[in-house]
């Protein structure tokens, strides 16, 4: 009896002996992840499924870097086995729900916030990651007074709604207008994203713009132009799709097929096609981008637009459409910069809106998170003009500085100033961005 009593305490011992030894290994890795050195916690993690295959909490564990990762597959196969040997809880459904919602499977993310709260109804960040879904996957409206993009508006105004309470699906619809300068636009556009990936996705998108321009009788104004549009309908459809963690690779092609303001009996089939190449280098603070674009649109400099004032011919106008075709095309290349609070990006593009107006365009944005609510933002863009164009030689300058603060779960309010230097005309003008919530048919 002595003998057995002996064994047993000495077995107990080595027990307490591999669990003591075992503890101090699970709450480094635990320590690993929330300072993001997941590798070093995948391997910790293994050792302890490896030593104790049928530990509910080691297997949750390993799920957990696997998520931290972006290897939701794995993770929820680790998640499957921690839930089979050792039940629901509520960190692990909360896990579970995370990995849903990135990939977009709304209403089974949704279901498992509510298995969590059910476990422990005091689960504050349980009831935060359910409202936060609600309010993110249901109607938002948006809203935007002046000129928000980085590029030569002035003027502005645009309503849209969007709706993600369809698994995968993502969709957008809205009305805008726009003061460019040189012309001014009314467009209805919409849009739907289906993401068959996390973060890969195939969208389409359709348009219809009209354009008016500030046509001086008196003064011989630059525009509009042989080539000037009046309405023009839009087709576009774009792949993106991520080929390896560090690599996505884009294609888009987009069809539009435009009257022209001075013949709007003629019209001309545009064919554009961009790809885009992204790459995050070891040092995932930096990544890389290359971008192709090529346009096959009419020329500006041949095309003869009936009505248009022409000397060269005998009435004083061209008498009828000739239309001639030209390809254009782009090659440019960005980097970007994200760590902490800071984002930074600049590019480089020639002849950016693929037309011969530009000879090459640098662009660049730089932005920081103040506080969890408020991220401050200055974009800069640079244009060299081409030979081609009006202003031969001429440089344009944008300076933009905006602010987006959250005021409720439910709402951000946006706002900013923007400073044209044009070869014609400096310019300034301020904008306005409300986006709201709503939480509404989800």
């Amino acid at each position: 009896m002595k003998h057995v009593n002996a064994l047993l305490i000495a077995g107990m011992l080595a027990v307490s002996t591999v669990a003591y030894a075992q503890a101090p290994n699970y709450n480094e890795a635990q320590r690993l992840i929330d300072s993001g050195a997941y590798s070093a916690a995948e391997d910790m993690a293994r050792k302890l499924v490896t030593a104790e295959p049928r530990n509910d909490k080691y297997h949750q564990l390993l799920g957990d870097v696997y998520r931290k990762e972006g290897r939701y597959d794995e993770a929820m196969a680790e998640y499957s086995k921690a839930k089979e040997l050792g039940g629901e809880n509520a960190e692990l459904l909360k896990s579970i729900g995370s990995i849903q919602k990135k990939q977009r499977n709304n209403k089974a993310a949704a279901e498992s916030y509510k298995k969590a709260l059910k476990l422990d109804p005091k689960d504050r960040e349980a009831a935060d990651d359910l409202a936060s879904l609600e309010r993110s996957r249901g109607v938002t409206l948006r809203a935007v007074i002046g000129g928000v993009e980085p590029d030569y508006t002035t003027d502005s105004y645009e309503a849209s709604l969007s709706y993600g309470g369809v698994d995968k699906l993502e969709l957008n619809a809205g009305y805008g207008y726009s003061d460019n300068v040189f012309y001014t636009r009314d467009k209805f556009f919409a849009s739907a994203y289906y993401f068959y990936k996390p973060d890969s996705y195939f969208k389409v998108y359709a348009a219809h713009k009209n354009y008016d321009y500030p046509v001086d009788p008196v003064v011989a104004a630059p525009n509009p132009d042989t080539n000037s549009y009046d309405t023009v309908p839009v087709f576009e459809a774009e792949i993106s799709h991520w080929i390896t963690r560090n690599f996505r690779g884009s294609f888009a092609y987009e069809y539009f097929r435009p009257t022209f303001f001075y013949d709007q009996d003629s019209t001309a089939s545009n064919h554009k096609f961009t790809t885009e190449a992204y790459y995050i280098t070891p040092n995932p603070a930096i990544r890389l981008k290359a971008m192709f674009a090529i346009l096959r649109d009419p020329d500006s400099q041949s095309t003869e637009i009936k009505g248009r004032d022409n000397v060269n011919t005998t009435l004083g106008e061209a008498a009828s459409t000739d239309v001639h075709y030209k390809t254009t095309s782009l090659l440019g290349a960005g980097i970007e910069y994200s760590k902490d609070k800071w984002s930074a990006e600049l590019k480089y593009l020639p002849n950016r809106d693929l037309d011969d107006s530009y000879d090459y365009s640098i662009l660049t944005g730089v932005a920081y998170d103040f506080t969890e609510r408020f991220t401050g933002r200055f974009d800069y863009v640079y244009d060299k003009y081409a030979p081609e164009s009006n202003y031969s030689g001429e440089t344009a300058n944008v300076y933009l500085v905006s602010g987006l603060y959250s005021l409720t779960p439910s709402m951000d309010i946006g706002a900013g100033f923007k400073h044209l230097k044009l070869p014609a005309s400096d310019d300034n003008a301020a904008f306005l961005t409300l986006s709201y919530r709503t939480g509404l048919g989800f």
